[in-house]
């Protein structure tokens, strides 16, 4: 059993005791579910998530968690109770609309396509109601969600570590600025809990899981971060933290730990699960007056668009990304054309001079 720290409010007692339960319900979801057909979605999607032979298992455990879990979640808690033989094309178009009211076109787009996966899963199971079903919704057209184009900006970003240094969270400070400085995806500084492989037993681990990310050992004494290949499409990368101006400031407040993790909760004492950093990291946004429509993702989106306005250069903002490809680098740009097309004007000015 974990400790409590006894200088906590009575308030932020229960706060983490609730971040507990959820954390230990996260844990036990779906294990105790029997695999059995009885028609509902509900019962599908059980058997998606838990059947060995489902394509669900081949998923990288973040995007279960992060992507396809939510989205499950979603439908499950929203139309689960549903039989699938008398589903109904108007069906799938007022789920559609329903997930998506106050602007939430990208959760329903989501929703609809983890409802094709499961779908699919059930025709090859020869599922009962699975194939007419799919074959409805596959004549279906959605509308799909526009590119995201919100980007941090270096004000929101600095705001943010002020203000978690000043109510005593330098976790999420450091996090934000190695996230603004090095254009890291946040998940690369926090790291993950991942399923325990067989035989695995080293590590932080908490139940089934073990805790996998970047320690102290990864920076060297001349203050150099070393992030090794992390997922397909991305090369390792290296970072001199001290030409990182906003790392630098907030290691003045807040040093960096000379053994173990590199980010941990001051909170539970161990490394975040990512959906207590993004809650977290959320009030404190809105407390440093960050809008509402910035998220924290948005500061890759925001190192990279200032990478690429700042030098002219897109290979050097995917450098810096750690992409393999210029392709990919330019979903991450969201600077509108006005400073692009300044520097070409200038340029094709100097020319002609």
């Amino acid at each position: 059993m974990r400790p409590i720290d006894q200088a906590l409010s009575d308030d932020e007692i229960a706060a983490q005791c609730r971040a507990w339960t959820d954390e230990l319900l996260a844990d036990l979801e779906g294990r105790s579910a029997a695999p059995t057909y009885d028609g509902t979605i509900n019962s599908l999607i059980v058997l998606y998530r838990t059947d060995e032979n489902s394509p669900y298992q081949a998923l990288k455990h973040a995007t279960k968690i992060r992507d396809y879990d939510p989205s499950l979640r979603l439908i499950s808690k929203t139309v689960g109770a549903r039989q699938i033989p008398a589903l109904r094309g108007e069906d799938f178009r007022r789920w559609y609309r329903e997930w998506g009211k106050g602007g939430l076109t990208r959760r329903a787009h989501g929703a609809i396509r983890k409802l094709r996966s499961v779908l699919s899963y059930g025709v090859e199971q020869k599922l009962r109601g699975s194939s007419q079903a799919r074959e409805i919704l596959s004549l279906i057209r959605f509308a799909t969600p526009e590119p995201r184009r919100v980007k941090m900006e270096y004000a929101h970003a600095r705001s943010i570590c002020l203000k978690a240094l000043e109510l005593g969270r330098p976790s999420i400070a450091v996090t934000q600025a190695i996230q603004w400085d090095t254009a890291l995806r946040r998940i690369h500084i926090i790291g993950e809990w991942l399923p325990i492989e067989e035989g695995d037993t080293g590590g932080i681990i908490r139940g089934k899981t073990k805790w996998r990310g970047l320690t102290a050992s990864d920076v060297s004494v001349d203050k150099v971060l070393t992030v090794l290949v992390t997922s397909k499409g991305k090369a390792a990368t290296r970072h001199d933290l001290t030409a990182c101006p906003l790392v630098m400031e907030v290691l003045k407040a807040s040093p960096l730990p000379s053994v173990g993790p590199l980010i941990v909760s001051e909170r539970t004492g161990l490394p975040y699960r990512e959906n207590y950093y993004s809650q977290e990291w959320r009030e404190i946004a809105e407390a440093a007056g960050v809008p509402v429509d910035v998220w924290s993702m948005d500061a890759r989106a925001g190192a990279i668009s200032e990478a690429e306005e700042a030098t002219g250069d897109l290979d050097a903002a995917r450098k810096m990304a750690g992409h393999t490809t210029s392709k990919t680098t330019l979903v991450y740009v969201r600077n509108d054309d006005l400073a692009n097309n300044r520097r070409v004007a200038e340029a094709r000015a100097k020319l002609r001079s």
